[in-house]
């Protein structure tokens, strides 16, 4: 039965099969996999819960509308684990699958969703619908008349990010040390094999570590001599109260010409931007930014005009905003595999899917280490990075 707890003198030096750096999202659903391989895990995590840094900060949805394969498949495995989660670990996560729905106004947009569509379908993606702006609009009465076509998924939506983070916890059968902070690695013999980590609170030895540390992955690895080109971008989450004017029954709406998006949450809504930011360090706490909600709150009415009917009547104590940061590596895929330091691994570097795609990227992490997947056959094996073999991912981050 999984632990999670602050160790105290007692519980070091403690041994592992596999150390997990970080708590989040990520780090649980590593852990989960690798009870479910047979390996016998810790986690360390430098906050005092799990999930508080970029996981909480999450609008905690899921697509499967890519435009590459492997990430198309990425998220089709995860979201099937979402849909058996309960069964799998007992915990509701409360999922809705109310779909994605992206909408442009382009004059060309019908041809161009057309164009995404098929290539979707053409990696196994089956079951988006394309729309016109009429059929659009028939479906969705609320969507503006500019808008000139659409791309929907049904089986798309959202969850409860602390859920699915704590089930996976609970699940793992691992011991979680939280408040207990990573410092150095332990090593062995002239080649500097990686046998461990040296925390704040005692050493634990193992056979693998992995970096599962969000916006601190590239420090995480600077520790142990890895340069790892990723870059963190902050993006903020707004969150409005109560109102009766919001279709409660409505998609994840998407602005696929600007990346403004809203879906509904209880009986209110959330909202998010991937605006321009420029590159920052790691941030514990990351500032938000108050001229983002009249933003976003724009943004959004451009092609769902009823919000115009709202925002004149909100107050800021309508109002949350929180932020976080995504990391992103050059081709903004993850990085899941073996570094060049023997006996450390990277699990990071989701750029904002982090949640979407926790459950399939665990598994082929944990399907890397055991043997059971070559690297070669894995499509976010960090050697990509310098083996000339990646192409850019795509940059829309929801």
């Amino acid at each position: 039965m999984s632990r999670i707890f602050i160790p105290d003198a007692t519980n070091f030096p403690a041994s592992c099969d596999l150390a997990i750096i970080g708590g989040g999202v990520i780090g649980t659903a590593t852990a989960f996999y690798a009870k479910r391989a047979g390996l016998k895990s810790i986690v360390v995590e430098k906050r005092a819960a799990l999930g508080e840094l970029t996981t909480s900060a999450s609008l905690a949805a899921f697509r499967a509308q890519f435009a590459e394969k492997e990430n198309i498949a990425l998220m089709k495995e995860s979201i099937a684990v979402f849909e058996q989660f309960r069964e799998l670990t007992g915990t509701d996560i409360g999922i809705h699958q109310q779909g994605y729905l992206f909408v442009t106004t382009a004059p060309d947009g019908y041809e161009r969703s057309r164009a995404r569509a098929l290539t979707q379908m053409s990696f196994d993606l089956d079951d988006v619908e394309l729309f016109t702006g009429d059929e659009c609009r028939a479906r969705f009465p609320y969507i503006a008349p500019e808008v000139t076509a659409a791309t929907f998924r049904q089986r798309d939506g959202w969850l409860s990010s602390h859920e699915l983070t704590y089930g996976y916890a609970r699940a793992s059968d691992a011991q979680f040390f939280v408040d207990t902070k990573m410092i150095d690695y332990c090593r062995e013999g002239r080649e500097a094999k990686i046998t461990g980590i040296v925390t704040s609170r005692g050493e634990i030895h193992a056979e693998h570590v992995v970096i599962c540390g969000g916006p601190f992955a590239a420090p995480l690895a600077k520790i142990a001599g890895i340069d790892l080109p990723l870059e963190n971008i902050r993006r903020q989450q707004l969150t409005l109260g109560k109102h009766p004017h919001i279709p409660r029954d409505a998609p994840m709406t998407v602005d696929s010409d600007t990346g403004a998006h809203w879906r509904p949450e209880g009986q209110g809504a959330v909202f998010g931007w991937s605006r321009p930011e420029p590159p920052a360090e790691p941030m514990d706490y990351v500032p938000t930014d108050w001229e983002f909600p009249a933003l976003v709150l724009d943004g959004v009415a451009r092609i769902t005009p009823f919000w115009n009917d709202i925002i004149p009547s909100l107050k800021r104590s309508d109002l949350g905003l929180v932020a976080g940061q995504y990391t992103e590596a050059p081709d903004l895929n993850p990085l899941v595999g073996a570094t060049q330091v023997e006996g450390l691994w990277l699990n990071c570097a989701y750029g904002g899917h982090g949640v979407m795609s926790s459950a399939g990227g665990a598994r082929i992490f944990i399907d890397v280490v055991t043997g059971k997947m070559k690297d070669a056959d894995n499509p976010f094996r960090v050697s990509r990075l310098t083996d000339g073999t990646y192409k850019r991912g795509e940059k829309m981050v929801l």
